[in-house]
């Protein structure tokens, strides 16, 4: 059986058609993610509402709930983030990014030095550690609620204790200065 040929204007418009179902795989692709957030933010509006209460952004409740002890918190591998640990101070809980307030650790995505990519790893390992090791509580502070990426901004705490205060004690974090600092 014969191979069709093509010249080249044909395999140039082959090519702009190949690039345009793409696109809009990539389109689908996007708004179902969207849509996916959006119910997930949603879903967790509705099941963290109470029809006596006055009806509250789950965020916002979220802010004063202590977590069920059986909740999975693995480190996030992937695109798709629901509830997992970043780094050692970032983490998603059911949709939302929240930034540990009280400390800094090490980053792991764009380490500056080896030695920091290290202790950015170990950090991560240890703040998921902590959080499955039981419930806890996400405390606001002060005014300002979400940082300038948009993460909800917390202080996470177990027993009246931060755990943010348990990585610093063992190395992992630097309590929280108002600006970053080197760690190489």
């Amino acid at each position: 059986m014969k191979q069709p040929s093509y010249d080249k204007d044909q395999l140039h418009s082959l090519d702009r058609a190949r690039q345009r179902r793409r696109k809009k795989q990539g389109v689908r692709s996007l708004g179902l993610a969207a849509v996916a957030f959006i119910g997930t933010f949603v879903g967790g509006f509705i099941l963290t509402s109470d029809s006596s209460a006055n009806q509250q952004p789950a965020t916002q409740l979220a802010a004063l709930s202590v977590l069920p002890e059986n909740s999975a918190m693995p480190i996030c591998d992937g695109p798709m983030r629901v509830t997992c640990v970043v780094d050692g101070d970032t983490f998603w809980l059911e949709g939302e990014k929240i930034r540990i307030a009280d400390i800094d650790t090490p980053e792991v995505s764009q380490p500056q030095c080896e030695g920091e990519a290290e202790l950015g790893r170990r950090a991560t390992v240890r703040l998921a550690e902590l959080l499955n090791a039981g419930a806890f509580e996400l405390q606001s502070i002060g005014e300002r609620d979400r940082d300038q990426y948009g993460r909800l901004l917390r202080v996470i705490t177990r027993d009246g204790q931060s755990l943010g205060d348990q990585l610093v004690r063992e190395g992992l974090a630097r309590t929280w200065t108002g600006r970053r600092q080197p760690w190489c």
